[in-house]
């Protein structure tokens, strides 16, 4: 693994602890730089890197030029971005363009160890997300007003089942962004694995912070759970993740769920079956997601299907924020803005 480090002079050992006590590979550069000049001319050949931390100390650009840099590193790397902001009431505007543009891991602590944590929480898998950074930002400061208790919902235990038309389609990365957008904007929420392929029991060994206890697992705000599972709170949202779309879950979404969710590519040999299924499923509040659909093709999918939506690429299970749009659309009718208006307003 491998970083590069932008930093001032001040902080030029911050990130020794990740060689010394992680092994990894720290590259530095130090002094003042334009993170403009740096991403739009320099960075061609450092592709290779996995993370780049920025000392804002570091930095001499403008917000505005250094939101140019960013959203041109995002265009041209997959890597991660992490900015280590000193004096986040400085920098206010900011972090919340950084927030507003997806950049979630920003490390403000001001103790060494609490400093630490939050690099290395950068560094895990899944990275610090929207809803931890902007919970500790002051609550009291408009700007970083989220949208957390800003959304009533028609009823509780709203249920959703989301369904592929094959296998591999997306089906459970959807249910998990459904859930973690849901838990985003203040819902309580669950995931059920509805079928059974057992993915779940997998997680807590993989991904960092998941905390499982008598067969339930509590990530990020998120309940998840298997069709075993006893829990006996009150929900706003259960998401059942239901594989495989059959007979049987037909007659289980139209008996017991509020929507459904029907998942698939878009590739020829699914339109009959998107279309059978539909039509089994015209009384329930239904809506399809195409995933891996090239942005030059969407138009043609349009032409031949309605209530259809396409899934931005996501490859974090936990990222409720890339497809919001998309939720909120799909949401629309259980959804309500606390001064009155529907979540799209």
């Amino acid at each position: 693994m491998m970083l590069l480090y932008l930093t001032s002079n001040e902080h030029i050992n911050l990130l020794d602890f990740l060689n010394d006590e992680h092994g990894i590979i720290i590259k530095k550069l130090s002094g003042t730089f334009s993170l403009r000049q740096f991403v739009l001319g320099d960075l061609r050949s450092l592709n290779h890197f996995q993370y780049m931390v920025i000392d804002l100390n570091a930095i001499k650009d403008s917000n505005r030029d250094i939101m140019e840099a960013v959203n041109a590193y995002k265009k041209m790397f997959t890597s991660r971005l992490i900015f280590y902001i000193e004096d986040m009431k400085a920098h206010h505007d900011l972090v919340y363009m950084l927030i507003e543009n997806g950049i979630f891991n920003i490390v403000t602590a001001t103790d060494i160890e609490a400093i630490k944590a939050e690099l290395l929480k950068t560094i895990s898998d899944l990275g610090i997300s929207k809803r931890e950074v902007m919970l500790k930002l002051n609550p009291n400061d408009a700007l970083f007003n989220t949208t957390i208790n800003a959304y009533e919902f028609s009823k509780k235990e709203i249920k959703i089942a989301v369904t592929g038309v094959q296998h591999r389609v997306g089906t459970t990365t959807m249910s998990i962004n459904l859930a973690n957008y849901l838990s985003s904007i203040g819902a309580k929420v669950c995931y059920v694995e509805a079928n059974e392929h057992d993915h779940l029991s997998k997680l807590p060994a993989f991904y960092q912070g998941m905390t499982s206890k008598d067969d339930i697992i509590l990530y990020n705000g998120v309940k998840y759970l298997s069709l075993h599972s006893e829990c006996h709170d009150e929900f706003d949202f259960i998401i059942y993740d239901m594989g495989v779309i059959n007979s049987k879950i037909i007659g289980a979404i139209r008996n017991n769920c509020d929507a459904a969710v029907l998942c698939a590519t878009g590739k020829p040999y699914e339109i009959n079956d998107i279309e059978k299924h539909k039509s089994l499923l015209d009384k329930t509040s239904l809506n399809t997601i195409f995933s891996f659909v090239a942005e030059s093709d969407q138009h043609k999918y349009l032409k031949l299907h309605k209530n259809i939506h396409f899934s931005n690429y996501t490859p974090n299970y936990f990222d409720g924020e890339v497809n919001e749009e998309l939720w909120v659309q799909i949401l629309e009718l259980f959804t309500l803005k606390k001064n009155g208006g529907r979540s799209h307003d």
